[in-house]
């Protein structure tokens, strides 16, 4: 275990009189205790919490890989351009912050076990439907709205996984469970390799459902967080306590505000849906298709992405003007207001650059280079395969010299590296670099369930991982629309806009990190509840 001496609880404040109070008897049980291995020091329930979360994110990862493998066949069997097939990963990621913030909420009132077990089931399902697709729209609907199902999937699990996990090594044990997508993006590559010639695009998207159910038994026989469970134990006394003595008015008022808020809602959502409406077509009119514009801002479409966003946006100001609002929403609020802001722009950044480096990779090697599918699976695997093993590494660093230099230093050489292989047509550079890449920009990710987590309470850390991850997805999403559509539209190709996306969106996530806490050595605590 690590000293006390430099442990921090989730809330930032200090163990500043553990020595006085053990003395010399906690130095001798501190060196007692690192005597111990790593890998034993977890019981067998820390494992399997941490397992299931890492099983989950292998199969999100290859299931959303999956579908940038096979965009340009679905482009070609449905005649539709490819930005907007391209357009539809946008709206899924979209849908994944309706998901994300939904199971947040979950996690931090029901526990971290219910919303994973119902994150692979909706996803399941959703694919199950987009492979019998007889047109476009049916399969973009299941695409889109897949991406509920796929947004509850991280946030419940890095909550589980990590709060289970000991201090000790929990960069490290980021870094691996985090290093499951690279894995799931390697089988993706590996099965679209093997498999594709063979059942095509829809059989691509049901190979995933099988394991998934596997994963899904497995979550049955895990333990909920124990410090999850004391927080509630304690939200629960404080809820009794609070009920006995507060007045009928007061209690009333939550009547009060659900009214209000969806009243607001319906206000805010009519404005959103004109504004698009009118200004939309004018503002990109001249440089985006008129068929993907026709999409964009179509009637229904756009009333339903403003009640969407609606929820997001009036908490937010009511926060701002101190307005009473529900225990989740106390992230728009100090003292996790800035916390919440410059996770959500660090998140936004490291989006930024997957969707333009790695995303979007497989495309360009497809329509520009006319890459066979061996000859575009092999470079994914071998990038996926370092970038395992490369998050491990770089969580192994975090737990030794903070979580920010962790990120920034992989970040900044992942930007030098980016050149050497967008600017060749060579396959055998291709390759090398692609690689390369993996060990560096490709491993920035490794930290976030364990950086994202220790940044909040127990009481909201869900709802607050999940909003600032998934507020990334929100303009990370933006990317491959505009890339391809730079890249086929106006004949720029992929490299260069790639490029520019990855060194922009290293940047974002650099100075984000400078401006955020570092939470090395942070103690998950059920101390700090909602009063």
């Amino acid at each position: 275990m690590r000293s006390r001496r430099n442990e921090k609880y989730s809330d930032g404040t200090a163990l500043k009189d553990a020595e006085k109070l053990e003395g010399n008897a906690m130095a001798i049980v501190a060196e007692t205790d690192r005597s111990t291995p790593w890998w034993r020091e977890p019981t067998k329930d820390q494992w399997y919490a941490w397992v299931a979360g890492w099983l989950g994110w292998m199969l999100d990862a290859f299931d959303f890989t999956i579908f940038f493998l096979i965009m340009v066949a679905i482009s070609q069997e449905f005649n539709v351009p490819l930005t907007l097939v391209a357009g539809t990963v946008t709206f899924t990621l979209w849908l994944r912050l309706v998901g994300a913030f939904g199971a947040g909420w979950l996690c931090d009132r029901i526990g971290r076990k219910t919303p994973l077990m119902l994150s692979i089931l909706w996803y399941s399902v959703c694919n199950f439907m987009a492979g019998f697709a007889p047109s476009f729209a049916f399969l973009a609907f299941f695409r889109i709205i897949l991406g509920i199902g796929m947004g509850a999937e991280w946030p419940a699990g890095a909550a589980l996984a990590m709060e289970s996990w000991p201090a000790r090594s929990r960069g490290l044990m980021s870094g691996l469970l985090q290093g499951a997508w690279g894995l799931g993006f390697l089988l993706a590559s590996l099965v679209y390799w093997l498999l594709f010639a063979h059942v095509g695009w829809r059989g691509m998207l049901w190979i995933g459902i099988l394991p998934a159910l596997l994963c899904v038994y497995i979550r049955m026989f895990v333990k909920e967080s124990e410090v999850w469970e004391e927080n509630n134990r304690k939200r629960q006394e404080q809820s009794r306590a609070a009920a006995a003595i507060a007045p009928p008015e007061q209690r009333s008022s939550i009547v009060g505000l659900v009214i209000g808020w969806l009243a607001g809602a319906a206000v805010v959502a009519l404005a959103l849906f004109y504004v698009l409406k009118l200004v939309g077509p004018t503002l990109l009119g001249s440089f985006v298709d008129a068929k993907l514009l026709s999409l964009l801002f179509d009637d229904k479409l756009v009333g339903v992405m403003a009640a969407g966003f609606t929820p997001f946006i009036l908490p937010s100001l009511a926060a701002m003007f101190g307005a009473t609002i529900p225990d989740q929403m106390k992230i728009f609020r100090p003292p996790y207001l800035w916390n919440t802001f410059t996770a959500s722009i660090w998140m936004t950044g490291q989006f930024l650059v997957y969707y333009s480096m790695i995303a979007m990779f497989a495309s360009w090697m497809q329509r520009d280079l006319k890459f066979t599918p061996g000859e575009v699976a092999l470079p994914n695997i071998l990038h996926n395969a370092v970038v395992f093993f490369a998050m491990g590494f770089w969580g192994f660093v975090g737990d030794r010299i903070g979580r920010r230099l962790a990120i920034i230093i992989p970040a900044i050489i992942g930007c030098l590296i980016a050149p050497l292989y967008l600017n060749t047509t060579d396959f055998f550079w291709i390759t090398i670099g692609f690689t390369l890449q993996g060990a560096f920009a490709g491993a920035i990710y490794g930290l976030q369930p364990a950086y994202l987590t220790e940044r909040f309470p127990t009481e909201v850390r869900g709802t607050a991982s999940a909003f600032c991850y998934h507020f990334g997805t929100i303009l990370g999403g933006l990317v491959p629309p505009a890339i391809t559509y730079l890249a086929v539209e106006r004949g720029l190709g992929f490299p260069g806009p790639m490029l520019y996306g990855t060194v922009l969106g290293a940047a974002v996530a650099v100075v984000a990190l400078i401006l955020s806490p570092e939470t090395k050595g942070t103690k998950f605590s059920s101390e700090v509840v909602v009063k």
